[in-house]
């Protein structure tokens, strides 16, 4: 049951956050849609086409099954972490490696990065891992705190090349 709930998450993921790609532009700038849409193509804002569908799908799995596990949230922030560090990791590496930037590495990073997330987190929601009672409160916070720099550094990036506009496709 697990597994397939995962599969559906998958889709589910890839699906909104490619419909997110575009979401902010279509709803004339609207700033509540900048907190969950990418507004422009710097990695940190590509770290949103996970972010956002990954959140809304682990409401879904909360309902079905995550309000009776007691690893539920630590699992969720470790396999979002680790997607999120996956879209950073492949987009630097790819404008590293080719000298140029190429817009289609972005929704492959994505895609890679949501196989792994949910591939991370299905690995350990199967193994039955024991967690310290911290572990919850922990998983919350990084949560929060990734949720918190979402909206925030949507509004106010700071000056550094993770937050630059320069993902562009130079084709």
């Amino acid at each position: 049951m697990i597994y397939l709930i995962k599969i559906y998450g998958v889709f589910f993921t890839m699906i909104i956050g490619i419909i997110l790609q575009h979401t902010y532009e279509w709803s004339d700038k609207n700033p509540f849609i900048a907190v969950l849409a990418p507004v422009n193509s710097s990695v940190f804002q590509h770290l949103k086409l996970l972010f956002t569908p990954y959140m809304l799908w682990v409401l879904v799995e909360y309902e079905h099954y995550g309000q009776y596990e007691k690893n539920f949230i630590p699992i969720k922030a470790v396999s979002l972490f680790a997607g999120m560090f996956i879209i950073v990791l492949l987009l630097n590496l790819s404008v590293k490696a080719l000298r140029r930037n190429v817009c289609r590495i972005g929704m492959a990073a994505f895609v890679i990065a949501t196989l792994t997330a949910f591939g991370l987190d299905y690995y350990l929601t199967a193994s039955n891992l024991r967690v310290l009672p911290a572990a919850n409160l922990s998983g919350s916070l990084l949560l929060f705190l990734i949720a918190l720099a979402m909206s925030f550094f949507t509004f106010y990036p700071p000056d550094h090349p993770l937050f630059s506009d320069h993902f562009r496709s130079s084709n």
